[in-house]
């Protein structure tokens, strides 16, 4: 049976290593795999998500210590984005946690599964603490060859209606449907597109994977690699440790408090965080553009106001949908405020004028995009909306 490996290697595309996985780092030129997720519709092996099972009767007690949300607020087929902390309140990762009626799948892009295995056997230590009575079953469903691939653009939810049916059109954010496939599909998304991770045995990947080539090209879908996200996470930002690390941990700076349940019984870091929180942040992540086109931000680059260094560019890229460079910058929380003008940025050619921008950065085509009246044979008629 052909393989996902197979079919990329096979392909010519350019392979990565992405949470010590192997996958494509692309298949053809990014902006061309940029333009389907932003107009169409991408397909990607996500399979870099290490997918963690841990199931039994007193999952939830050992899962929920784990995860900054609160995981008690999901039911079967739901699933729920959260950081995990380190004991000092810092981020280690994120992941989504997904409830079934054994227990919960714990999938991460950025913290491998023999990782989450060990936090989770280091919950184990309170387990009297917690009440945990029967120990629950904890499985890498790597080594079980499981694996996700992710289907994402304006238009993907109609494409997977050709495979899976209307119901999946209907499919809540953050919920998933078991199909005949004998896999999950789970519509997430951190980059403000419809997105829908297929999650399941390797073979079943390639087998749909091969199917949506089939269907696809009425969408003009493109296959692509996970060099894409270089640009889509500074446009629809969150936690991405190959981004933040280097500058800060801190969800307080970062403005990733959304994702703690501060209220929920104890967790990792719960402690430390809620003292990170009570404090004034020194410094919060806010969007910056430039004034000027050509700019050529980096990172590092410092950003001045009234004569003095306030803060530092973390990344740059340039956006096609604005037709501009965009940045991120961790600036003194006096002067993190949106749409305020006057900052100058120090690049190697000199002095940048800029001002700080709310983020996201864009409306995606996804927001104008109504399943129940449009589809992608009139989706010039939503273009201005790009």
């Amino acid at each position: 049976m052909t393989s996902l490996s197979d079919i990329h290697l096979k392909n010519n595309a350019i392979m990565g290593v992405y949470n010590n996985r192997t996958l494509p780092s692309a298949y053809r030129d990014i902006l061309e795999e940029y333009k389907a997720v932003r107009e169409n519709v991408l397909l990607v092996d996500y399979s870099h998500m290490s997918i963690v099972s841990v199931m039994g009767d007193d999952a939830w007690a050992l899962v929920n210590y784990m995860a900054s949300a609160d995981v008690s607020i999901i039911r079967d087929e739901q699933g729920i984005y959260s950081l995990v902390l380190n004991d000092d309140g810092t981020i280690r990762g994120d992941i989504y946690t997904l409830c079934t009626p054994e227990g919960y799948f714990i999938l991460s892009e950025n913290v491998s599964a023999q990782d989450i295995i060990g936090i989770l056997q280091g919950v184990l230590e309170k387990a009297d603490e917690l009440d945990i009575q029967d120990i629950p079953e904890i499985i890498s469903m790597d080594d079980a060859d499981w694996g996700t691939i992710m289907l994402e653009g304006p238009y993907a939810w109609e494409l997977m209606a050709e495979i899976f049916g209307f119901d999946v059109i209907g499919l809540p954010y953050y919920e998933y449907m078991n199909t005949d496939h004998g896999l999950m599909v789970f519509r997430c998304g951190k980059h403000g597109e419809f997105a829908y991770q297929m999650i399941g045995p390797q073979r079943a990947l390639a087998e749909l994977w091969q199917s949506l080539l089939d269907v696809g090209d009425k969408y003009l879908l493109k296959t692509g690699g996970l060099d894409y996200q270089k640009i889509v996470r500074i446009e629809n930002s969150g936690w991405d440790e190959s981004l933040y690390a280097k500058y800060s941990r801190n969800p307080v700076e970062l403005q990733l408090q959304w994702a703690i349940q501060y209220d929920k019984d104890d967790f990792i870091g719960k402690a430390a965080v809620e003292q990170l929180s009570a404090q004034k942040a020194q410094r919060k992540v806010v969007g910056i553009l430039p004034c000027t086109q050509g700019a050529c931000l980096s990172p590092d680059d410092k950003v001045m106001a009234d004569d003095k260094a306030v803060g530092v560019i973390i990344c740059a890229v340039y956006s096609p949908a604005l037709q501009r460079e965009i940045a991120l910058a961790l600036i003194d929380s006096d002067y993190a405020l949106s749409d305020i003008d006057g900052f100058t940025i120090l690049t190697v050619h000199g002095g940048v004028a800029a001002k700080t921008q709310s983020v996201p950065f864009i409306y995606n085509l996804s927001l104008s995009v109504n399943p129940t009246a449009h589809s992608y044979v009139d989706a010039s008629k939503l273009r201005h909306a790009f």
